[in-house]
């Protein structure tokens, strides 16, 4: 009994406590707690747990304004722009008198370079706040964007009207009057606003006036002062840091640093830029040290995280760097240096379109960084366009005059464009300030080459070749200069000697077995350097495709194609390989082996002329020809390369063959043109011409090519097809 009472107890009593948490659990207490908690958790700057408690009180009632307003601001500060736009917008809508959300609104589509929907959004403000100052300091700066700083002063004097003592708005004003060049005016400006509000940034505004001016002294005065009146500032030191990196003082750049890191309450961010400096000092353990224990303290940290990403690259480990700025990208979308990393591990890995379209972003997001214009510019001279990539290195060179491989890459655009003197200059310059870049002498020696100056072309060449003696492109530079001077001993030797320098070169040795084999008439000495190359680079195409090409022009055809098939094996894209199989396997009657190398080729470039061409061929002359395949082929051929008088006669025959004679006349009629001395193509015409009725004209045609003093394939067709004419009249 007693029992049975004490379990009626507790029941009831869970009862009474399930009822007291239903009554003060309704929907509007539930928004109200999340709407508290979300509060409490911006305060303390928690904005994660912020947006948690935000999104909860949004799902409970979707029309509360001002928690899509807060979520909105909490997803700012979490770095997600593209979240927080359609929070403000909706609170904005919500909430007609909520201007500071349209605010927020129109700075982050100023900041994404829409001026134009940015001075919408101010001009919906200014409706229903004609004196908001907030609003017109916005426009002054959409209007300094645009590039009209008259305007700019305008609207800025309105903000100072409704304000004037905010050192904000001030510094906009100078900003303004310094695009209008009224500079006094302009430091006058920052003057009040420091005495106004002595805050590091104001300093910083004044420090950067003053830097543009070339009065670094100064600069470097305010800075000092900004350190001593903010003591407890990690900010300040970390400016006062970067001045000094800036000027190249080491010693005081790495103090303020270390400085800014005992300053601050979250040391990792001054860390990173400490880590960031000793890479760029070359200090590359310390930087790595630094920034791993940035990661440890927070695994996600983005500014430690690029330090680590740039140092898989220096290490070419491109692919685990790819992993790494991937995830630090979705974390941080406009993060500008992480795009440029990115383009230089796809650039490392050869993949051009993914690393061309990265270090674009890249420049969207950060216009003056002289890494990502330099890359850029490197991009534009692969793709042979070298009056932009000219342009864009010197773009780099105006943001940063010592940036060296920007120089580099504008001294080879200079040379590929025809300016020889012009580049002749900037490398000689170049090669003054940096005597020991093997990349800029190389360029020199061209430049000089190509200016008639061998001597000093083979000078600069011997000394990259002491400096790096596997330096490849030099020696075969070199080789090339003896050879075009008929010195072919000299050629040799001096191979032999560099090979013996830098024995780990495959590529001297691939050299030295074709001058071999060329000029000494040894094939099985060539092989063998051959197969010392394969020893030391057995993923390296080269070395099976001159064995095959070696194997070819001795009469050993089942060889050539064993090494030209382990070629296109070691690199897929290697399309002489491909060419070079089909024409063998023609030659030996393997058509079907033939079609299946140009189909490989055309499986890697489906556009390849020579492929499409010689495969077009194939089929229309087969026993059991595929018409309408050797016509699209021979199209694409024809759209690749629309002068080339082979192609266009492949497209003849192939019309020929269908019965199209006005349109096969055309193109035999073009390939004649431009390859008026080749019977083959003038036969084709004359059977086209034949077949058409225009006996005369043929009969001419076959006669002009039965006058070459040489034989050629179709001699005995051709001759027995002017008998048939002649026989007729």
């Amino acid at each position: 009994m007693k029992h049975s009472t004490i379990s009626f107890l507790c029941f009831l009593a869970l009862c009474l406590m399930f009822s007291a948490l239903s009554a003060c659990s309704s929907p509007e207490e539930k928004k109200a707690a999340h709407y508290r908690r979300g509060l409490q958790y911006q305060a303390e700057e928690n904005s994660k747990a912020a947006v948690i408690e935000f999104r909860n009180a949004i799902q409970i009632d979707p029309q509360f304004a001002d928690a899509r307003y807060r979520l909105g601001l909490a997803y700012l500060n979490t770095g997600q722009p593209k979240k927080a736009y359609p929070q403000l917008q909706r609170a904005a809508e919500l909430d007609p008198e909520n201007t500071d959300a349209l605010t927020k609104i129109a700075e982050m589509l100023l900041s994404a370079g829409k001026t134009e929907q940015s001075r919408q959004s101010v001009r919906q403000i200014l409706e229903r706040k004609p004196d908001l100052a907030d609003a017109w300091a916005l426009l002054a700066r959409i209007e300094l964007a645009e590039g009209n700083p008259g305007p700019a002063e305008k609207a800025i004097q309105k903000a100072l009207e409704a304000d004037p003592d905010q050192s904000r708005y001030l510094i906009t004003l100078a900003r303004a009057l310094t695009v209008s060049d009224r500079m006094e005016a302009a430091g006058e400006a920052l003057e009040k606003a420091l005495e106004l509000n002595p805050e590091p940034f104001v300093f910083k505004e004044l420090a950067e006036f003053y830097i543009s001016r070339g009065e670094t002294a100064l600069a470097e005065k305010i800075l000092q002062q900004m350190c001593q009146k903010n003591p407890d500032s990690a900010y300040a030191y970390t400016m006062l840091g970067n001045f000094y990196r800036s000027n190249g003082q080491v010693q005081k750049a790495e103090k303020a640093y270390k400085e800014a890191i005992e300053k601050s309450r979250r040391p990792e961010d001054a860390m990173a830029r400490l880590a960031e400096f000793y890479y760029e000092t070359n200090r590359i353990r310390e930087a790595v040290e630094l920034a791993g224990r940035v990661l440890d303290q927070n695994k996600r940290h983005p500014g430690a995280g690029l330090i680590r990403a740039r140092f898989l690259i220096h290490e070419d480990q491109n692919r685990q760097a790819l992993q790494l700025i991937d995830r630090i990208i979705r974390d941080y979308p406009r993060r500008a240096q992480a795009y440029y990393l990115k383009a230089m591990a796809h650039f490392n890995l050869g993949e051009a379109k993914l690393s061309f379209s990265a270090v674009d972003r890249a420049l969207q997001l950060s216009p003056d960084d002289p890494e990502s214009r330099s890359l850029m510019a490197r991009h534009l001279l692969l793709k042979k366009d070298f009056k932009r990539a000219a342009a864009e290195a010197k773009k780099a060179l105006q943001i940063a005059p010592d940036h060296l491989p920007a120089a580099t890459t504008l001294g080879k655009a200079l040379l590929e464009d025809g300016q020889i003197r012009e580049a002749a200059a900037l490398l000689e310059e170049l090669s003054q300030k940096a005597p020991e870049n093997t990349e800029i002498l190389f360029g020199l020696a061209d430049a000089r080459l190509t200016l008639g100056n061998t001597d000093a072309a083979i000078q600069s060449l011997e000394k990259i070749l002491s400096l790096e003696p596997d330096f490849h492109p030099a020696l075969a530079m070199l080789a090339g200069i003896r050879l075009r001077q008929d010195r072919t001993d000299l050629a040799i030797s001096r191979t032999k000697q560099q090979t013996k320098r830098a024995p780990g070169s495959p590529d001297h040795l691939v050299l030295l077995a074709r001058l071999v084999h060329r000029f000494e008439n040894d094939p099985e000495k060539a092989l063998e350097l051959l197969k010392q190359a394969r020893q030391i680079a057995p993923g390296d195409p080269a070395p099976y495709a001159v064995a095959a090409d070696i194997f070819a022009r001795t009469g050993k055809t089942a060889e050539a194609l064993e090494n030209y098939q382990a070629a296109v094996e070691k690199d897929p894209g290697f399309m002489g390989g491909y060419m070079a199989m089909g024409t063998l396997m023609e030659l030996s009657g393997d058509i079907m082996g033939a079609k299946t190398a140009y189909r490989q080729a055309l499986g890697q470039d489906p556009g390849f002329a020579p492929a499409a061409n010689n495969l077009a061929w194939i089929l229309a002359n087969q026993a059991e020809p595929d018409m309408a395949e050797a016509l699209r082929l021979a199209l694409i051929a024809k759209e690749s390369k629309p002068e080339d008088p082979y192609i266009a006669d492949t497209l003849g025959w192939v019309h020929y063959k269908r019965g199209a004679m006005e349109l096969a006349l055309t193109q035999f009629t073009i390939a004649v043109k431009k390859r008026h001395d080749n019977a083959t193509l003038r036969y084709h015409l004359a059977l086209c011409l034949h077949a058409a009725g225009r006996t005369k004209e043929a009969e001419q045609e076959l006669e002009k090519c039965l006058a070459e003093s040489q034989r050629f394939p179709e001699y005995e067709k051709a001759e027995k097809l002017l008998g048939e004419i002649e026989s007729r009249k």
